[in-house]
């Protein structure tokens, strides 16, 4: 379901903070088939129900993998936050803002980051990225030193299988179609583990 339908930005920051949380200002930068919900996602990413943000449409997340290049091209801008952390301005990006007051000292969030990029554009100019910004500090960040949950960063090398080119590839889960994937119920041609962004909050 993505926000050409019923679904709202408010429903996608209510479905991200849970019961008995207040949410406002909540605000959405990005195309509306970009931006909605799934649910019976246990068996293919890790947890059955959430929202998804993407650069390309909700729908093509759905699966199987029967294509390499998957995507679409909306023609809308970047974000300056994200632009801050990479080389390359990003482009088609999708935002959801909004204000909470937590009910304790902490706040986690998993996730699962995936692309149609994988693998034929890791470790080059072309990184699909994601960040989770909680008080401007973003959270979304693996490994030490951290670093940011990109394609570049999280993947099983280019060619895929080449050790001395991945990145992170305990945390990578390969479902391309040229490599041997397509087992995963997702269109998707790669994606993480569930990872855990974990931030201190007043």
């Amino acid at each position: 379901e993505d926000l050409t339908g019923p679904w709202t930005p408010d429903d996608l920051a209510n479905a991200l903070v849970g019961a008995g949380i207040t949410i406002s200002n909540v605000t959405f930068t990005g195309a509306d088939a970009a931006a909605g919900s799934f649910s019976g996602g246990s068996g293919i990413i890790g947890f059955d129900d959430g929202i998804v943000l993407s650069s390309g449409q909700v729908v093509d997340v759905v699966g199987p993998n029967t294509s390499d290049n998957t995507t679409t091209d909306f023609g809308n801008p970047g974000d300056a936050d994200l632009d801050a952390l990479i080389v390359q301005p990003s482009l088609d990006a999708v935002v959801l803002e909004f204000d909470f007051v937590a009910a304790g000292a902490g706040v986690q969030f998993k996730y699962v980051f995936s692309s149609e990029e994988y693998n034929e554009y890791v470790n080059s100019q072309f990184n699909d990225v994601f960040a989770f910004f909680i008080n401007g500090q973003n959270c979304a960040v693996i490994g030490a030193p951290p670093v940011l949950v990109s394609i570049n960063n999280v993947n099983g090398g280019n060619p895929f299988g080449d050790p001395g080119s991945a990145s992170n590839p305990g945390l990578y889960i390969n479902n391309d179609l040229n490599d041997g994937g397509g087992t995963i119920d997702t269109e998707m041609d790669g994606l993480t583990v569930v990872l855990t962004c974990q931030a201190s909050v007043t």
